[in-house]
This record gives C-alpha cells, sequence and structure tokens, in this order.
C-alpha cells in the first residue's frame, strides 16, 4: 500500500509539473503580449477580463503593443462626460498610434473642429496603418483638394492612386461596410458650427469614350447599393467620381446621389 501510495505521488507531482510547464503564463513575456494584444483588437472585454485573471496580464497590459491593438468599440467617438481613466486610456491610445484612435481624431479635427491640416495628417497615420475607414476619406480628401494644375495634381493622383487601390482589394460588401461606418462618423463629426464641408471636385473622365452610366431610381441614384455596381464598366477616374459623389452627398445627410 505505501508502495503504491508514493507511485501516486509521484505522478500527481510529476503531472503538475507538466501542467505548470505547458500553462500560458510560463510563455515569454513578449509573446504574452501578443496573444493580449490579439485578445485586445477583437475585445475590449476579452481583455479586461484577462488582467483580472492574473497579476502577470495585469502587467503586460501596459505595454505600449496592447495600446496600439486593442478595440475601441465600446468607447464612443466624442466621449461625454468620461471619467479619468477612460480618458486617460483614450490618450494612451492615441499617443501608440492605435489606427483607430487616429481615424477617430482625424475625423473630429478635420470635420468637427475645422482642423483640416491636423485632421489630415491624422488620417494619413491611420490609412499608412491599413485603417480601411481612413485610407477611404484620405483619398476623399486628397481627390477634392486636387485638381489638373500642376500646383495640386499630384494630391489628386496619389488619392486615385489610394482609393483604387483599396476598391480593387476589397469586396463589395467590405466597402459597404466601410461606408456605412464613416456614415455614422460622419453624422457625429458634423454635429458642430465648426463642421468643415468638403467641397466636391469631379475627375476628368479617363475613357476614350466618355463613360456613361443611366440608371436612373426615382430621379436619383441609391447611394450604397450602386457605386460599385459598374466599377467593371467604369475607368478608374469615373469610379472615384461616385465615390467623392457619394461621400460629399453624405456629409449633408442624404442616402442619395446623382452621377
Amino acid at each position: 500500500m505505501d508502495l503504491l501510495k508514493a507511485k501516486k505521488t509521484i505522478t500527481d507531482h510529476q503531472y503538475k509539473q507538466l501542467r505548470g510547464s505547458t500553462s500560458i503564463i510560463s510563455l515569454p513575456d513578449e509573446l504574452l503580449t501578443e496573444v493580449l494584444a490579439e485578445v485586445g483588437s477583437a475585445s475590449f472585454t476579452d481583455l479586461y477580463n484577462a488582467k483580472l485573471s492574473c497579476k502577470d496580464f495585469l502587467k503586460l497590459s501596459e505595454e505600449d503593443k496592447i495600446f496600439q491593438c486593442v478595440s475601441l468599440d465600446k468607447f464612443s467617438a466624442i466621449p461625454c462626460n468620461a471619467n479619468p481613466k477612460i480618458s486617460s486610456f483614450l490618450e494612451r491610445c492615441k499617443e501608440c498610434r492605435n489606427p483607430e484612435s487616429l481615424y477617430r481624431q482625424g475625423m473630429l479635427d478635420y470635420f468637427h473642429q475645422g482642423m483640416t491640416e491636423s485632421g489630415l495628417e491624422y488620417l494619413k497615420r491611420a490609412a499608412e496603418k491599413g485603417h480601411m475607414e481612413a485610407t477611404y476619406v484620405y483619398s476623399i480628401i486628397l481627390l477634392c483638394l486636387g485638381d489638373d494644375n500642376d500646383d495640386h495634381r499630384e494630391s489628386k493622383l496619389k488619392g486615385m492612386k489610394i482609393l483604387s487601390s483599396l476598391k480593387a482589394k476589397s469586396e463589395r460588401q467590405r466597402m459597404k461596410e466601410c461606408r456605412e461606418r464613416i456614415k455614422r462618423m460622419m453624422w457625429i463629426c458634423m454635429w458642430s458650427l465648426k463642421k468643415n464641408i468638403i467641397v466636391r471636385r469631379q475627375q476628368s473622365c479617363l475613357g476614350k469614350e466618355p463613360c456613361k452610366i443611366q440608371k436612373i431610381k426615382n430621379g436619383w441614384l441609391t447611394t450604397d447599393e450602386e457605386v460599385d455596381e459598374y466599377d467593371d464598366v467604369l475607368c478608374e477616374s469615373c469610379r472615384c467620381n461616385r465615390e467623392i459623389t457619394w461621400f460629399c452627398n453624405g456629409q449633408l445627410g442624404t442616402d442619395h446621389y446623382s452621377f
């Protein structure tokens, strides 16, 4: 009996050692930070719960990497009466170049505060980090600022290249969802006397024969359903024009545009 008991004790001890060696806590801090960043990018709530689960996670959750990646879906774009902890958290996200934080700041600066230079820079930084909505808005602004004159042609060509690239690598459903998120953000930004409405600037058609699409619904083209519909037959410039028109009319709160 004593022999069996001793054997069982050794087995249990070995099991505990094995379990400890394969525990996620035993992973290097760098790898644990990556895991937490992945969790946080999907859900702030899950990240918060992970922080409460152990001291190691609580400590590592203060790494810059976490603030760069964490989802901000739970937080309003314009926090009202935010407590100091929330304000500090959101400011840290911006300092750590969280793409969503940069995008929100860019939209608020450009369209809510009228700080166009600052807003455009934030949108550019968010776009460079792959933020889809920031990429879209940044390209639209560049297109509307540019024209065929030498001084502004570079802006036009850059905006067209960015927007065309975004549309080429994104499915129509993703583009539709992107526009919907932008529309919601625009509604938030435009509630201000300092709002900045960009002026629509149509781009010249690049086709040998002018692109003409005549599909009218009650005198108007329906925005989101129709924006991408003729991408395969329109030139690059006219595809951009449809996006420009959608965005510029969206600033006025309408769901329709003409083309």
